[in-house]
């Protein structure tokens, strides 16, 4: 029995190709028939009538920006607006030409880093402390947790001795936990970071309060000023390495805590350490490239002028040196 391979072969490979060729929209689940797919991923294909956005309904082309979250499509403006980083104290979102202050995960723009009790605008420089129920400058912070300690006083003189001790014993658990909850969300990273104006980035972790109780004072961010910043950087650049008289001084010109002053200048040595190891990797890779060129320019050189190079090399070495 004679059998039509090619025949055969062409049926197989038209179905295989019609079967490619078959799209599904995911927005209507309809086939695509279109001359024109709108593809958003790799595998996320759609009618140019149905790519658009989910909440203003904006048709989405090959011009615009589009974002897909919880399969469902958005344009810039929306998704910026609906998912984007807001300001924690006014909940708006930020512009390119904004200025931030950063506090561990929360973000606010600069006329909304306020203190929540004062309404006092914070600037670098200042002492503040993180809480679950808002910023608070320092005076403010220790007000709070004066007025929690004293609160918790009276209510344990107020009751029989019996229950007196279990009162006791349940405030100081629960002015450790109110503490440990400030800790947690005041105290930054264990190395403290260097402190700048405008970028709003927060400073090392610092002064103590000495409000709490148990042995355990809540700390409070520190965040350094450009003069601080000068005294430090000055006294680095003369000597990386200060010895105990030295930041003894640093901690009267400066106001800072001897744990603050030790902490930067840890972070600061490797900073300039990691710093030294780019530029050796720098500094190679570019005497790298440097004798590759040379050695490019010399090939080329000699290619464009064989001629001259014969004529010189007849007359000699000491025709070339002379």
């Amino acid at each position: 029995m004679d059998i039509d391979v090619p025949h055969i072969l062409n049926g197989c490979i038209s179905r295989v190709a019609e079967k490619r060729r078959l799209s599904h929209c995911v927005g209507c689940g309809g086939q695509i028939h279109d001359q024109y797919i709108l593809r958003v991923a790799p595998d996320l294909e759609w009618h140019a009538a149905c790519l658009k956005c989910a909440e203003c309904h904006q048709f989405l082309d090959e011009n615009c920006t589009c974002f897909v979250r919880d399969g469902k499509t958005y344009c810039k403006r929306d998704y910026v607006r609906l998912f984007g980083t807001k300001c924690d104290k006014c909940g708006q979102s930020f512009s390119k030409s904004d200025f931030v202050m950063r506090a561990k995960t929360k973000i606010y723009h600069i006329e909304c880093f306020r203190c929540t009790a004062c309404e006092r605008q914070l600037v670098p420089g200042d002492e503040f402390a993180l809480r679950d129920d808002g910023l608070f400058c320092k005076e403010d912070h220790e007000v709070l947790e004066k007025a929690c300690i004293l609160g918790t006083e009276n209510n344990n003189n107020n009751t029989s001795s019996v229950n007196n001790n279990n009162n006791n014993s349940n405030s100081r658990s629960a002015i450790h936990h109110e503490a440990s909850n400030s800790d947690s969300s005041d105290s930054g990273s264990p190395k403290g970071r260097e402190g700048v104006g405008g970028s709003g980035t927060h400073g090392s972790s610092g002064g103590r309060n000495k409000g709490a109780t148990d042995g355990k004072p809540t700390r409070v961010r520190t965040v350094l000023n450009e003069k601080q910043l000068h005294t430090l950087r000055t006294c680095y650049a003369a000597n990386p390495r200060p010895d105990a008289l030295m930041k003894e001084q640093l901690v009267e010109m400066t106001s800072l805590s001897p744990r603050v002053i030790r902490v930067w200048f840890q972070n600061k040595r490797c900073k300039d350490k990691k710093k030294a190891i780019l530029m050796k990797q720098q500094m190679q890779q570019e005497k790298v490239s440097d004798l590759q060129m040379l050695m490019r320019y010399m090939i080329n050189f000699f290619m464009r002028s064989k001629s001259k190079v014969n004529k010189i090399l007849s007359r000699g070495i000491d025709g070339w040196i002379d």
